[in-house]
């Protein structure tokens, strides 16, 4: 029998089989992102943005203004104390709407480069929402209001009407998205980004995720679905509360799955059929300048030794080690303890 490649074998984690070894997201994936969106609008509505200069402001396709911060590994942010939108019962006059169709932006780009994407030895994984891609719901909403405007938006009676109406555009502009992805690049799971929590708790109750954001993800995941790739959520932070309600609408997998979450609990509920990617101990001493070798690859290790048992798991950092603050040293060694455990965790 020929060995499996490296699709071949987190395949089979996404359709719940067992694999041969645990899958490490730099290896098994070829990450494809909607740069038509990203850019504004393709290359007939200017092309790249600007090159990346701490303090500059630029603007997503919905004109928010975001400011480059000088971390090199954060993408820009918006600027603090000056939300584009500060009254949401008014947010037309604040934005520039009706917002773009996805469908009639210049994906010329998008097109060549999908002539590249392997899908023949990796995953074809694609990345929408969140306030990179000014997607819906929550951090696009943030993205848009800031937190303090978003929270109150959630809870006053008052403006729910106008968060309703505002999110439900922002919906349809993922949804937009994902259609034009799923016919350019089809991939095999696409990834829509929204945080929803800090290290210690959500970031609002679960009903009012219920409420409030629930049914906008329910349609954004269907639309996934609806192009043939699997639902993949991105949210950091200790979103376990909220697991049933993701598994509920869909989906299968969720990243960056960490270490202060209930992730024993969560592969004990749901077996192989929900994919933990993560696992990383981002919160601890191993994850700053100066951490021991051994203490770093005994984390690694009791990674691989809590959550790929049974399955069901990929091991990831998903962007929480930061290379320029570690050191290439520092990577190495999480990189090499990794690449050892993903061999031998099943043998």
């Amino acid at each position: 029998m020929s060995p499996l490649t490296e699709r071949e074998n987190v395949q089979k984690v996404y359709n719940g089989e067992m694999p041969e070894w645990v899958p490490l997201p730099e290896k098994a994936f070829a990450m494809v992102m909607p740069f038509a969106y990203m850019t504004g609008g393709g290359p007939s509505a200017g092309g790249p943005p600007p090159e990346r200069v701490p303090g500059a402001i630029t603007y997503n396709i919905l004109k928010t203004p975001h400011m480059i911060p000088p971390d090199p590994n954060i993408g820009p942010m918006p600027i603090p104390g000056d939300p584009q939108v500060k009254d949401i019962t008014r947010w037309r006059e604040y934005m520039d709407f009706p917002f773009p169709n996805p469908h009639d932006l210049d994906w010329s780009m998008d097109r060549e480069m999908a002539k590249n994407v392997d899908h023949d030895t990796r995953y074809v994984q694609g990345m929408v929402g969140g306030a990179a891609f000014a997607g819906a719901p929550y951090n696009a909403m943030v993205d848009i209001m800031g937190h303090e405007g978003a929270s109150i938006a959630l809870l006053d009676d008052d403006q729910k009407e106008f968060w309703h109406e505002l999110c439900g555009y922002l919906t349809d502009l993922e949804v937009g998205v994902i259609e034009m992805m799923g016919e350019i690049y089809h991939p095999d799971v696409i990834c829509t980004c929204d945080d929803l929590s800090n290290a210690h708790s959500l970031f609002m109750s679960p009903d009012t995720y219920r409420e409030m954001i629930k049914p906008y993800q329910k349609r954004i995941v269907q639309a996934i679905i609806d192009v043939g790739a699997i639902p993949e959520l991105h949210c950091c932070g200790k979103g376990d509360l909220l697991v049933d309600d993701w598994y509920e609408i869909g989906i299968r997998a969720w990243n960056p799955a960490q270490v202060f979450n209930d992730l024993e609990g969560v592969k004990a509920k749901y077996g192989r059929s929900f994919v933990l990617s993560g696992g990383y101990d981002s919160q601890s001493k191993i994850n700053t300048y100066g951490a021991k070798e051994a203490d770093v690859r005994a984390s690694i290790r009791e990674s691989f030794a809590k959550y790929a048992p049974g399955g069901g798991y990929i091991f990831s950092t998903s962007g929480m080690a930061l290379a320029h603050e570690l050191g290439p040293e520092h990577m190495g060694w999480i990189s090499d303890e990794a690449q050892k455990c993903s061999l031998e965790a099943y043998k």
